[in-house]
């Protein structure tokens, strides 16, 4: 069985605090205070900022921005498969907030990336990501 998206999530920003926290300082300041609520193959979690990054069940409320997505999606967008406005444009990622919000989100998003590029735990997170995939 897969790990729930939300497992390996939380265990990657514990590990980008702990292993590149300059990246992980850049993801905190970039997120701000905004709540990201994620579906991800009806996997519903939520990603907030403050003082570290935060991951929990349920799709918190006073989600600023809520993203749509499967495992697939993203593990296509991951492997360049699509690219990200590809995934939107068709559907296959749906996003909604207030434009300020899903920007914030949207550059969030490159700033983790760029964190976990340099993390040395990331590979083995992507590769339980990928247990899945078939």
């Amino acid at each position: 069985m897969a790990e729930h998206i939300s497992t390996l999530l939380r265990q990657s920003v514990g590990h980008l605090a702990d292993e590149v926290p300059e990246s992980y300082r850049i993801v905190l300041d970039t997120i701000g205070a905004l709540v990201v609520g994620l579906d991800v193959d009806s996997e519903c979690f939520s990603l907030s900022g403050g003082p570290r990054l935060t991951v929990t069940g349920g799709v918190d409320p006073t989600a600023g921005t809520r993203v749509t997505v499967s495992r697939g999606t993203v593990l296509d967008v991951l492997d360049a498969v699509i690219t990200l406005d590809r995934a939107v444009e068709s559907g296959a990622l749906t996003v909604h907030g207030t434009l300020d919000d899903i920007l914030r989100a949207h550059d969030t998003l490159k700033a983790y990336v760029h964190a976990a590029v340099r993390a040395p735990s990331q590979p083995g997170l992507l590769t339980a990501l990928r247990a899945d995939r078939g």
